[in-house]
């Protein structure tokens, strides 16, 4: 199994594994199959309207077709393909992240090339096969690749429908005027830190670790050494009670989302 690997700012290693020839065929022969089938009706539609230079013309919308499909496509969905959707693949850049649309353009009109170049030998799959990141040649140029999707995704909300309130056993004991100085950003820092799963097993204990050992000493809880069930225990239970005291005392469009200004930057777990 081909992976991508890289290392975020925070010293964090995230790998991504790349997509392999036979889910880029079985994407691309998706892809393909629905081209087809609207190329079909178009030059059935042309062919009745009986224009003069039939041939250019059907020519022309082949191009054309191959490029709008794949640029409009992989732009407005996020880097996919009715192809890609179904075998769990994304165009992303080189370091993963969603490719500009500029990158997904230049990628796109390399296309019609690349379809002329199946015949009488598959240059486009030979060149997957034999790139280090499984690159076609419009890849190579753009400066994209092809990512397997993550599964499963994050959940959007950790401990959906519980509040600290409500907890059975609390482990940890917060008061309003220990959490004073926490605003939005950090309950947006804990929540994206608590429904991660993008990181390896060990980077995200360590990043668990700094982060409960940077909010004890934030909540003056002095300096304490966490395990790491521990420390996945006390962000948890911080962040409920963080977002329940919000939720109660925010007006109904802040605690919405709609308005409101962090009253504290979110925090750097290094």
């Amino acid at each position: 199994m081909a992976e991508l690997a890289i290392e975020t700012p925070e010293g964090v290693p995230l790998r991504f594994e790349l997509a392999g020839l036979g889910a880029r065929i079985l994407a691309a022969s998706i892809d393909v199959l629905l081209l087809s089938i609207g190329y079909i009706v178009l030059a059935t539609v042309l062919q009745l309207t009986r224009l003069p230079a039939m041939n250019f013309i059907l020519a022309s919308a082949a191009i054309v077709s191959l490029v709008a499909y794949s640029f409009l496509f992989t732009w407005l969905f996020d880097g996919r393909t009715p192809g890609k959707v179904w075998a769990g693949l994304r165009v992303c850049d080189l370091s993963g992240f969603r490719a500009s649309p500029g990158r997904i353009f230049l990628r796109s009109l390399f296309v019609p090339l690349e379809a002329l170049l199946i015949v009488p030998v598959p240059v486009v799959w030979v060149v997957i096969a034999l790139t280090p990141l499984r690159q076609r040649l419009g890849d190579l140029v753009a400066g994209t690749l092809v990512l397997r999707e993550r599964a499963p995704r994050a959940p959007a909300e950790p401990a959906p429908g519980q509040t600290w309130s409500a907890l059975e056993a609390k482990s940890f004991a917060f008061e309003p005027l220990q959490v004073r100085a926490l605003g939005a950003a950090d309950l947006a820092f804990l929540r994206g830190l608590l429904t991660r799963v993008d990181l390896e097993p060990e980077a995200g204990e360590r990043l668990l670790l700094r982060a409960a050992r940077l909010y004890a000493t934030r909540l003056e809880l002095g300096t304490r050494t966490f395990a790491v069930d521990e420390a996945r225990t006390f962000l948890r239970e911080l962040f409920l009670y963080l977002r329940e005291v919000r939720a109660a005392k925010a007006p109904p469009a802040e605690a919405a989302g709609v308005r409101g200004r962090p009253r504290a930057s979110a925090p750097d777990p290094r």
